[in-house]
C-alpha cells in the first residue's frame, strides 16, 4: 500500500478505475466521452499522421511530424476554492504528477516553425479545506484532472535544439473521488466537464535526426463546478518526454 502525491493508496486508485465504467447515469456522459476522446487523440497522433507523411513521400520532402510521450509535475494554486456557499478556510489544491502524449505536424509550406498539435495528459491531486459550517473539521477529496488540448505551436528550426512557445485550448474534465465532505451525501466520485485554455513554452533536444529529448513549462485555467464546490483551478506544469519524427 503506497501513498503518493494523489493522495489515495494504490489499490483505491485501481479500484476507481475499475469503476469508471460502471458509474452511475447521471454522470455517464462524462465518463463514457473521456475515452472516446482518448480513443480519437490516439488514433489520429499514432495512425493519421504517419500516414500523412507517408502520402506526401517523406517528412523531409513535405511536413515534420511528431509523436511524443512525457511524465508531469503539476503545481496548482491555492486560490478559487468555493464550497457550500462561501469561501473556506484553509484551502489548499496539492501537488501532483501525471503523464502525457502529444502528436503534431509542423508543415514545410510554413518554414517548419508553425505546428499544429493534439494533446491529452493527466494529473491526481487532492482538495483540503475548513469548511464555513463547521471551522474545527477537515474535508478533503482527491481530485484527477484530464486535459486533451488543441496546440498552435510556434517553433525555431534549429539544428540541435529547437525552442517553441504555443497556446492551447480543449475540454479539462476535473474529477473528484472519495470526498470526505461534511454535508456531501456523496462518497463516490463526480466529474464535470468545462473549457480549459493552456500557455507553453519549452524547447526540444536533438539525439538523432529522428530522436529528440524535450522539456517544457506549461500554465493551464480551467474552471469546475461540482455539487456544493466550485474551483477555478490554475495550475503550472513542468514536463519531460521523449519524442519521434517521421
Amino acid at each position: 500500500m503506497i501513498e503518493g502525491a494523489f493522495g489515495a493508496k494504490v489499490p483505491e486508485a485501481l479500484l476507481f478505475l475499475v469503476a469508471l465504467p460502471t458509474t452511475v447515469v447521471q454522470f455517464r456522459f462524462e465518463i463514457q466521452s473521456f475515452p472516446a476522446v482518448l480513443r480519437v487523440l490516439v488514433g489520429l497522433t499514432v495512425f493519421a499522421v504517419p500516414l500523412v507523411v507517408a502520402h506526401t513521400g517523406s517528412a523531409a520532402e513535405y511536413s515534420r511530424a511528431e509523436l511524443g510521450l512525457y511524465a508531469l509535475g503539476a503545481f496548482p494554486s491555492d486560490g478559487g476554492l468555493f464550497a457550500q456557499g462561501g469561501t473556506p478556510l484553509n484551502s489548499k489544491v496539492a501537488n501532483g504528477a501525471g503523464a502525457g502524449i502529444k502528436g503534431g505536424v509542423f508543415l514545410k509550406p510554413l518554414g517548419n516553425i508553425v505546428g499544429l498539435q493534439l494533446e491529452s495528459f493527466a494529473n491526481g491531486s487532492a482538495i483540503t479545506f475548513s469548511p464555513g459550517t463547521n471551522p474545527g473539521s477537515s474535508a478533503r477529496t482527491n481530485l484527477w484532472v484530464f486535459n486533451s488540448m488543441f496546440n498552435l505551436i510556434f517553433r525555431y528550426p534549429g539544428d540541435d535544439f529547437l525552442p517553441y512557445i504555443g497556446v492551447g485550448g480543449g475540454l479539462s474534465n476535473g474529477m473528484l473521488t472519495n470526498p470526505n465532505i461534511p454535508g456531501r451525501t456523496d462518497t463516490d466520485f463526480e466529474g464535470c466537464w468545462t473549457f480549459g485554455y493552456q500557455f507553453l513554452g519549452g524547447v526540444e533536444a536533438n539525439l538523432t535526426t529522428r530522436l529528440y529529448l524535450f522539456s517544457e513549462y506549461k500554465y493551464l485555467a480551467a474552471n469546475f463546478h461540482w455539487t456544493q464546490l466550485a474551483l477555478d483551478y490554475r495550475s503550472q506544469y513542468v514536463l519531460f518526454g521523449i519524442g519521434l519524427r517521421f
